[in-house]
C-alpha cells in the first residue's frame, strides 16, 4: 500500500579528526530510521560530501561541494575536536564555510534550518596537537557564544551517540510536525503512531520504552554498587593508612632504638595494603565503566521514545528519571573531593623501598582512572539532565 513519508535532511560537516564521530552519527541515524520508518512514516536522510558529492569543477574545491549540496537540508550538524580544518578561499576551513552558509540560511529564516554544533572534550595525542588549530577552536567557540549558540561538549564517542539519539529525536519531532501541518494529506501523526508502537511493545522483537528503562535501572544499580564498593575500599585503606602512620611515628619516636626489621615490616604491610586496594579498585572501575556506558545508552534510547509521548503519566516518569539521575550525579560528585585528597596522600608517600614505590605508583594510576570515570559520570548525567529538562519544557 502506498504511504506518505516525512524525510528530514541532515547535513554533517566536520574536519577529518572526528571520523569516529561521523561513523557514530551514521550508526545512530540508521538505528533511528529502522524504528521511525516502520512506525512513524519518518526517515532521516543523512547528507555527506563523501556520498552526496561527485567530481566536478568550480571556483575552488569547496565551491563544488557547496553547489552540489546547495543548502537543501533541514538540519546542519557540525563536529569539532582539535582542529577546524584547512582554509578555503572564503573561510578559515571548509567546515567553517559550510557553517557560515548554514548560519546565513538561519538568519534569513530561523524556521528554515536547525544548527547543532558539538565539540569533543577529550585530550589529544601529542602527535596530533596543533596549537594554531586549537587556538582556532577556542576562537570558534567564542564566536558561537557571541552569535547566541548553545553548543554541546562530549567526552567520548559513546556520550556523543547518546546525545545525538535524543537531540535528533527532538528535532525530528519538530520537523515532522511542521511537514504534517503543511501537508494535510498525511493522515498518521507522530502521536498516534507512537501510541500504536507502545501498544505492541511486548509483541515486538525490537526493544521498546519499557525495555530501555529496565536496562537503565539494572545498569544504574550495578554502577551504584560498584561505586559503593570503591568508596568502602577507600575508607578501609584510609583507616589502615592511619594505623600504619601511627606505627611509623612510634618508630620515629624510638629514634636510634627503633627496630629496623619492624620498620621494614610496617613498610611492607603498607605496600601490601595498597596492592590489595588497587586490585579491588581495578575490578570495580571496569564494572563501573561498563555499567555506565550501558545505562546511559539505554537511557538515551528511552528518551528518544519519550520525545513523542505527551501524557501526564510519562511526564511523571520523566520526573522520576530526573530525580534518580540527580541523586546519582550528586553521589558521584561527592566522592571527587575525598578521592582527590586520598590520591594526594598516596602520591606524597616517601620513597622508602622499591616495593612501596611500585605499589604507590599503581595506586595513584588507579585513583586517576577512578577520578576520570567519576567525572565522566557526572558530565554524562548533566548532559542527560539538560535533555530531560528540555523535554519537560516542550
Amino acid at each position: 500500500m502506498p504511504r506518505n513519508e516525512t524525510v528530514i535532511s541532515v547535513f554533517v560537516a566536520s574536519p577529518s579528526d572526528v571520523s569516529e564521530e561521523r561513523k557514530a552519527l551514521e550508526s545512530v541515524v540508521h538505528e533511528l530510521n529502522k524504528t521511525w520508518s516502520k512506525n512513524l512514516n519518518l526517515r532521516i536522510d543523512l547528507i555527506k560530501w563523501e556520498t552526496d558529492v561527485h567530481p566536478g569543477f568550480g571556483a575552488y574545491s569547496q565551491d563544488v561541494i557547496n553547489e552540489q549540496i546547495n543548502d537543501e537540508y533541514d538540519v546542519f550538524i557540525a563536529m569539532f575536536w582539535g582542529r577546524i580544518g584547512s582554509p578555503t578561499h572564503k573561510a578559515a576551513s571548509g567546515t567553517i564555510e559550510e557553517f557560515d552558509r548554514a548560519y546565513r540560511k538561519y538568519t534569513a529564516n530561523k524556521d528554515s534550518v536547525d544548527i547543532m554544533v558539538y565539540f569533543k572534550d577529550q585530550p589529544l595525542p601529542p602527535s596530533k596537537i596543533d596549537y594554531d588549530q586549537l587556538k582556532n577552536i577556542q576562537n570558534l567557540q567564542s564566536e558561537l557564544g557571541e552569535k547566541g549558540s548553545l553548543y554541546w561538549m562530549f567526552e567520548n564517542t559513546e556520550d556523543f551517540e547518546s546525545l545525538l539519539r535524543t537531540h535528533l529525536s527532538m528535532v525530528a519531532q519538530k520537523w515532522s510536525s511542521k511537514y504534517s501541518s503543511a501537508h494535510q494529506e498525511i493522515s498518521t501523526t507522530l502521536d498516534i503512531a507512537i501510541r500504536e508502537e507502545a501498544k505492541s511493545i511486548d509483541e515486538s522483537d525490537d526493544y521498546g520504552l519499557l525495555d530501555f528503562i529496565e536496562i537503565y535501572e539494572d545498569r544504574m544499580f550495578d554502577m551504584t554498587s560498584a561505586l559503593a564498593a570503591m568508596t568502602e575500599a577507600t575508607e578501609k585503606i584510609g583507616h589502615q593508612f592511619n594505623r600504619r602512620a601511627d606505627e611509623i611515628s612510634a618508630l620515629k619516636d624510638a629514634g636510634e632504638h627503633s627496630d629496623p626489621k619492624k620498620a621494614r615490616r610496617v613498610i611492607k604491610l603498607s605496600s601490601d595494603d595498597m596492592e590489595r586496594y588497587s586490585e579491588i579498585m581495578e575490578l570495580q572501575i571496569k564494572l563501573t565503566a561498563e555499567s555506565r556506558e550501558e545505562a546511559f545508552d539505554a537511557l538515551s534510547k528511552a528518551l528518544s521514545v519519550y520525545v513523542d509521548f505527551k501524557d501526564e503519566e510519562n511526564t511523571a516518569d520523566l520526573n522520576d528519571l530526573e530525580d534518580s539521575l540527580m541523586q546519582m550525579r550528586d553521589a558521584a560528585g561527592g566522592t571527587i573531593g575525598g578521592l582527590s585528597g586520598f590520591r594526594g596522600t598516596v602520591a606524597n608517600l616517601p620513597r622508602l623501598t622499591i616495593q612501596i614505590n611500585k605499589a604507590k605508583r599503581r595506586a595513584v594510576k588507579v585513583l586517576d582512572t577512578v577520578l576520570e570515570e567519576v567525572k565522566i559520570t557526572v558530565s554524562s548525567s548533566n548532559d542527560v539532565l539538560k535533555i530531560i529538562n528540555e523535554l519537560k519544557n516542550k
